[in-house]
């Protein structure tokens, strides 16, 4: 496994293309770690089997789901494999992401990557552009924390002003059901912000914080833009122009978003980016040129989404038994992502330079390649965050 996908580059463009994907900030908005299904078959067979084990020990279910994904972190803290450290540096990313829930109260304890391995030296939170930058010159894997709020984000104001304080730097107003923020993309009606969603977007603006509109209604992701003073992002997302799709947007909202100063991060989710059973990358890079052709290169970045760093078997008995209860409807193709569909070409995070790769071969210049692969993103950062 590695960059190999054939776009029919010459000798030239293939160095040029390492150049760019070595020498850039490659920032991921929702990176899934960095293994996919695949790294579990890379460990030697007692670990293989060890993971193996530790599936069947906790069973099915959701928590499970969570196990399977700490899993290589967790050998890489215990000195027994860094394997998924070696394939965060064959990747070339800069900065990916964790999840860090809003919830009521202080007192639950945390459960997140950094709150579990954050001692590892190669791995750094970040909540600055500035922090990204020192991390590439530094030669270490910079992760921010995002929240996708599959629990609903709670009414009071203050859980995300503790969010934030503990290093939340991008918030997502719904998932894909209506809540109390809004209306989420799969919902049946559309209505909007409701008037909590108002005060969360002001209160993000007043903390430094992002507004992600991922996985909002198109009302929803509109009255965000109307309502923002400060850049608003779809940072996982496709065109419903190439594919349409519900957790796609319109042109009109990729323009509004556009307009706030945000950024449009794309996804690498096969049913997302393509009615097709296995998509190659270049539907995702399909989705990639036709945004930046419609709102400018300058808002276009990478929040590829997939592949989840687990495998497909365990998927499907963990998070794949909560489809519908996280608002995904038959329509979506969840079942068969994770059960046999892939995008061909981008397969595990190894193969991120392919998207350097394919934006040479479609004639993309240095400069909004660069912009494209991290500029955009940490120009967005800087300006909300620091």
């Amino acid at each position: 496994m590695g960059a190999s996908f054939d776009f029919g580059l010459t000798a030239a463009q293939e160095a040029r293309a390492a150049r760019l994907h070595k020498d850039s900030i490659v920032f991921d908005w929702l990176s899934q770690h960095v293994g996919g299904p695949n790294i579990f078959a890379a460990y030697p067979p007692d670990l293989q089997a060890e993971f193996r084990a530790m599936i069947e020990r906790e069973g099915p279910g959701y928590g499970t789901y969570f196990h399977a994904m700490y899993w290589p972190y967790q050998m890489a803290y215990e000195g027994r494999s860094q394997l998924v450290r070696d394939w965060y540096f064959a990747s070339g990313m800069t900065c990916g992401a964790y999840h860090l829930k809003v919830h009521d109260g202080d007192e639950r304890p945390e459960d997140t990557v950094f709150s579990r391995y954050g001692t590892m030296p190669w791995l750094r939170l970040v909540t600055t552009a500035g922090e990204v930058r020192r991390a590439k010159a530094d030669g270490v894997v910079a992760l921010y924390a995002n929240c996708q709020p599959t629990d609903p984000i709670p009414r009071s104001l203050k859980a995300i002003d503790r969010a934030y304080a503990k290093g939340l730097r991008s918030l997502m107003l719904t998932y894909n059901r209506m809540d109390n923020v809004g209306v989420g993309c799969t919902e049946r009606v559309d209505a909007g912000l409701s008037m909590i969603g108002v005060d969360v977007v002001r209160r993000c603006e007043e903390l430094g914080l992002i507004v992600d509109v991922s996985h909002c209604g198109h009302l929803t992701s509109m009255d965000a833009c109307k309502v923002a003073h400060r850049p608003v992002n779809a940072n996982h997302t496709c065109a419903k122009g190439v594919a349409d799709v519900a957790r796609a947007k319109s042109d009109d909202a990729l323009k509004a978003i556009a307009g706030t100063g945000g950024i449009i991060g794309v996804v690498a989710v096969p049913n997302f980016i393509s009615t097709r059973p296995e998509p190659t990358i270049n539907a995702m890079l399909d989705h990639l040129e036709y945004i930046a052709n419609l709102v400018g290169w300058q808002h276009v970045s990478l929040g590829t989404d997939w592949p989840l760093q687990i495998t497909k078997d365990a998927l499907a008995t963990t998070l794949g038994a909560y489809w519908a209860e996280l608002g995904f409807r038959p329509g979506d193709r969840m079942e068969d992502a994770a059960a046999k569909a892939r995008t061909i070409g981008f397969e595990d995070y190894r193969e991120m330079p392919n998207i350097t790769r394919g934006m040479v071969a479609r004639g993309f210049s240095d400069e909004q390649i660069t912009g494209i692969l991290g500029e955009n993103a940490l120009r967005v950062f800087a300006d909300v965050c620091g």
